[in-house]
């Protein structure tokens, strides 16, 4: 589902136009974009034109599509000061006002989805991990099937192996359930190997947007602005500059190392 605003007016963003492309997962970078997140899902105050699939809607009615994008946080917002986990999801179709006609069902396939337990529905929210309560959100997200799932800093406190698995979950839901995903980070290194679409705000305007391998090699305003690039990105374009040596783009630094030795040899 393609999200389109127009003239987008708010707290932190003057006359702002963007597109969220269907079925992609979309990167957003630079400051403010935990604020950019935020007018997506409509937690705002904002001002100005929506459009979902080239249909007009207006934010009075948000009522009707609002689990339609879901927001997960950066970190997790007990809303209903409950710490069981059962009862958490429960308060949170409640909420929602999610329209289930099997609570416990429902529940189970979300967990599914996620590659958590049922048995984690008997703990309690305090004694989770940090990764386990990532999932959790991820979980309570997808209660609702949304369209379009937004992430703010989903990668921020976790190890590798934990990035790892996390980021399976968002290409599964993209491919097989056909989510848009939209995430925010201020990592260059996460969003160049995670995302296929990249918009980079500046100065609360969008600066540019476009293909994200595109953007971060050859964006003329990225290199005005002096926004940081990815480590790699780096890399491959000052042995560009400095040896003449023409490198592939690389997303995996192996694969990198393999072509450095091949032009070496």
């Amino acid at each position: 589902m393609e999200i389109r605003f127009s003239h987008v007016n708010s707290k932190y963003f003057k006359d702002l136009s963007f597109v969220i492309p269907k079925g992609e997962i979309v990167g957003i970078y630079g400051n403010n974009g935990d604020k950019l997140l935020r007018l997506i899902s409509f937690d705002d105050d904002s001002r100005g034109i929506i459009y979902f699939n080239k249909i007009r809607k207006l934010r009075s009615n948000y009522y009707l599509f609002r689990n339609e994008i879901v927001l997960v946080e950066a970190r997790f917002n007990n809303l209903f000061n409950v710490d069981n986990v059962y009862e958490y999801f429960v308060s949170y179709i409640r909420y929602r006002k999610i329209d289930v006609k099997d609570t416990l069902e429902k529940i189970k396939g979300s967990l599914k989805i996620v590659g958590l337990k049922q048995e984690i529905l008997d703990r309690r929210i305090s004694t989770l991990t940090f990764s386990e309560t990532k999932l959790l959100q991820f979980a309570l997200a997808f209660l609702s099937n949304p369209k379009v799932i937004l992430l703010d800093e989903p990668f921020r406190g976790l190890d590798l192996k934990q990035r790892k698995k996390l980021i399976r979950i968002i290409n599964r839901l993209k491919d097989k359930f056909l989510k848009t995903i939209v995430i925010f980070s201020n990592n260059p290194n996460y969003l160049y190997q995670y995302t296929n679409y990249l918009i980079v705000l500046y100065d609360n305007k969008v600066l540019t947007s476009g293909k994200t391998s595109d953007i971060f090699f050859d964006s003329e305003e990225i290199s005005l602005h002096k926004i940081k690039r990815p480590d790699i990105v780096d890399f491959i374009l000052l042995v560009k500059e400095k040896k003449n040596i023409k490198l592939p783009r690389r997303v995996d630094v192996k694969d990198l190392i393999k072509d450095i030795y091949w032009n070496v040899k």
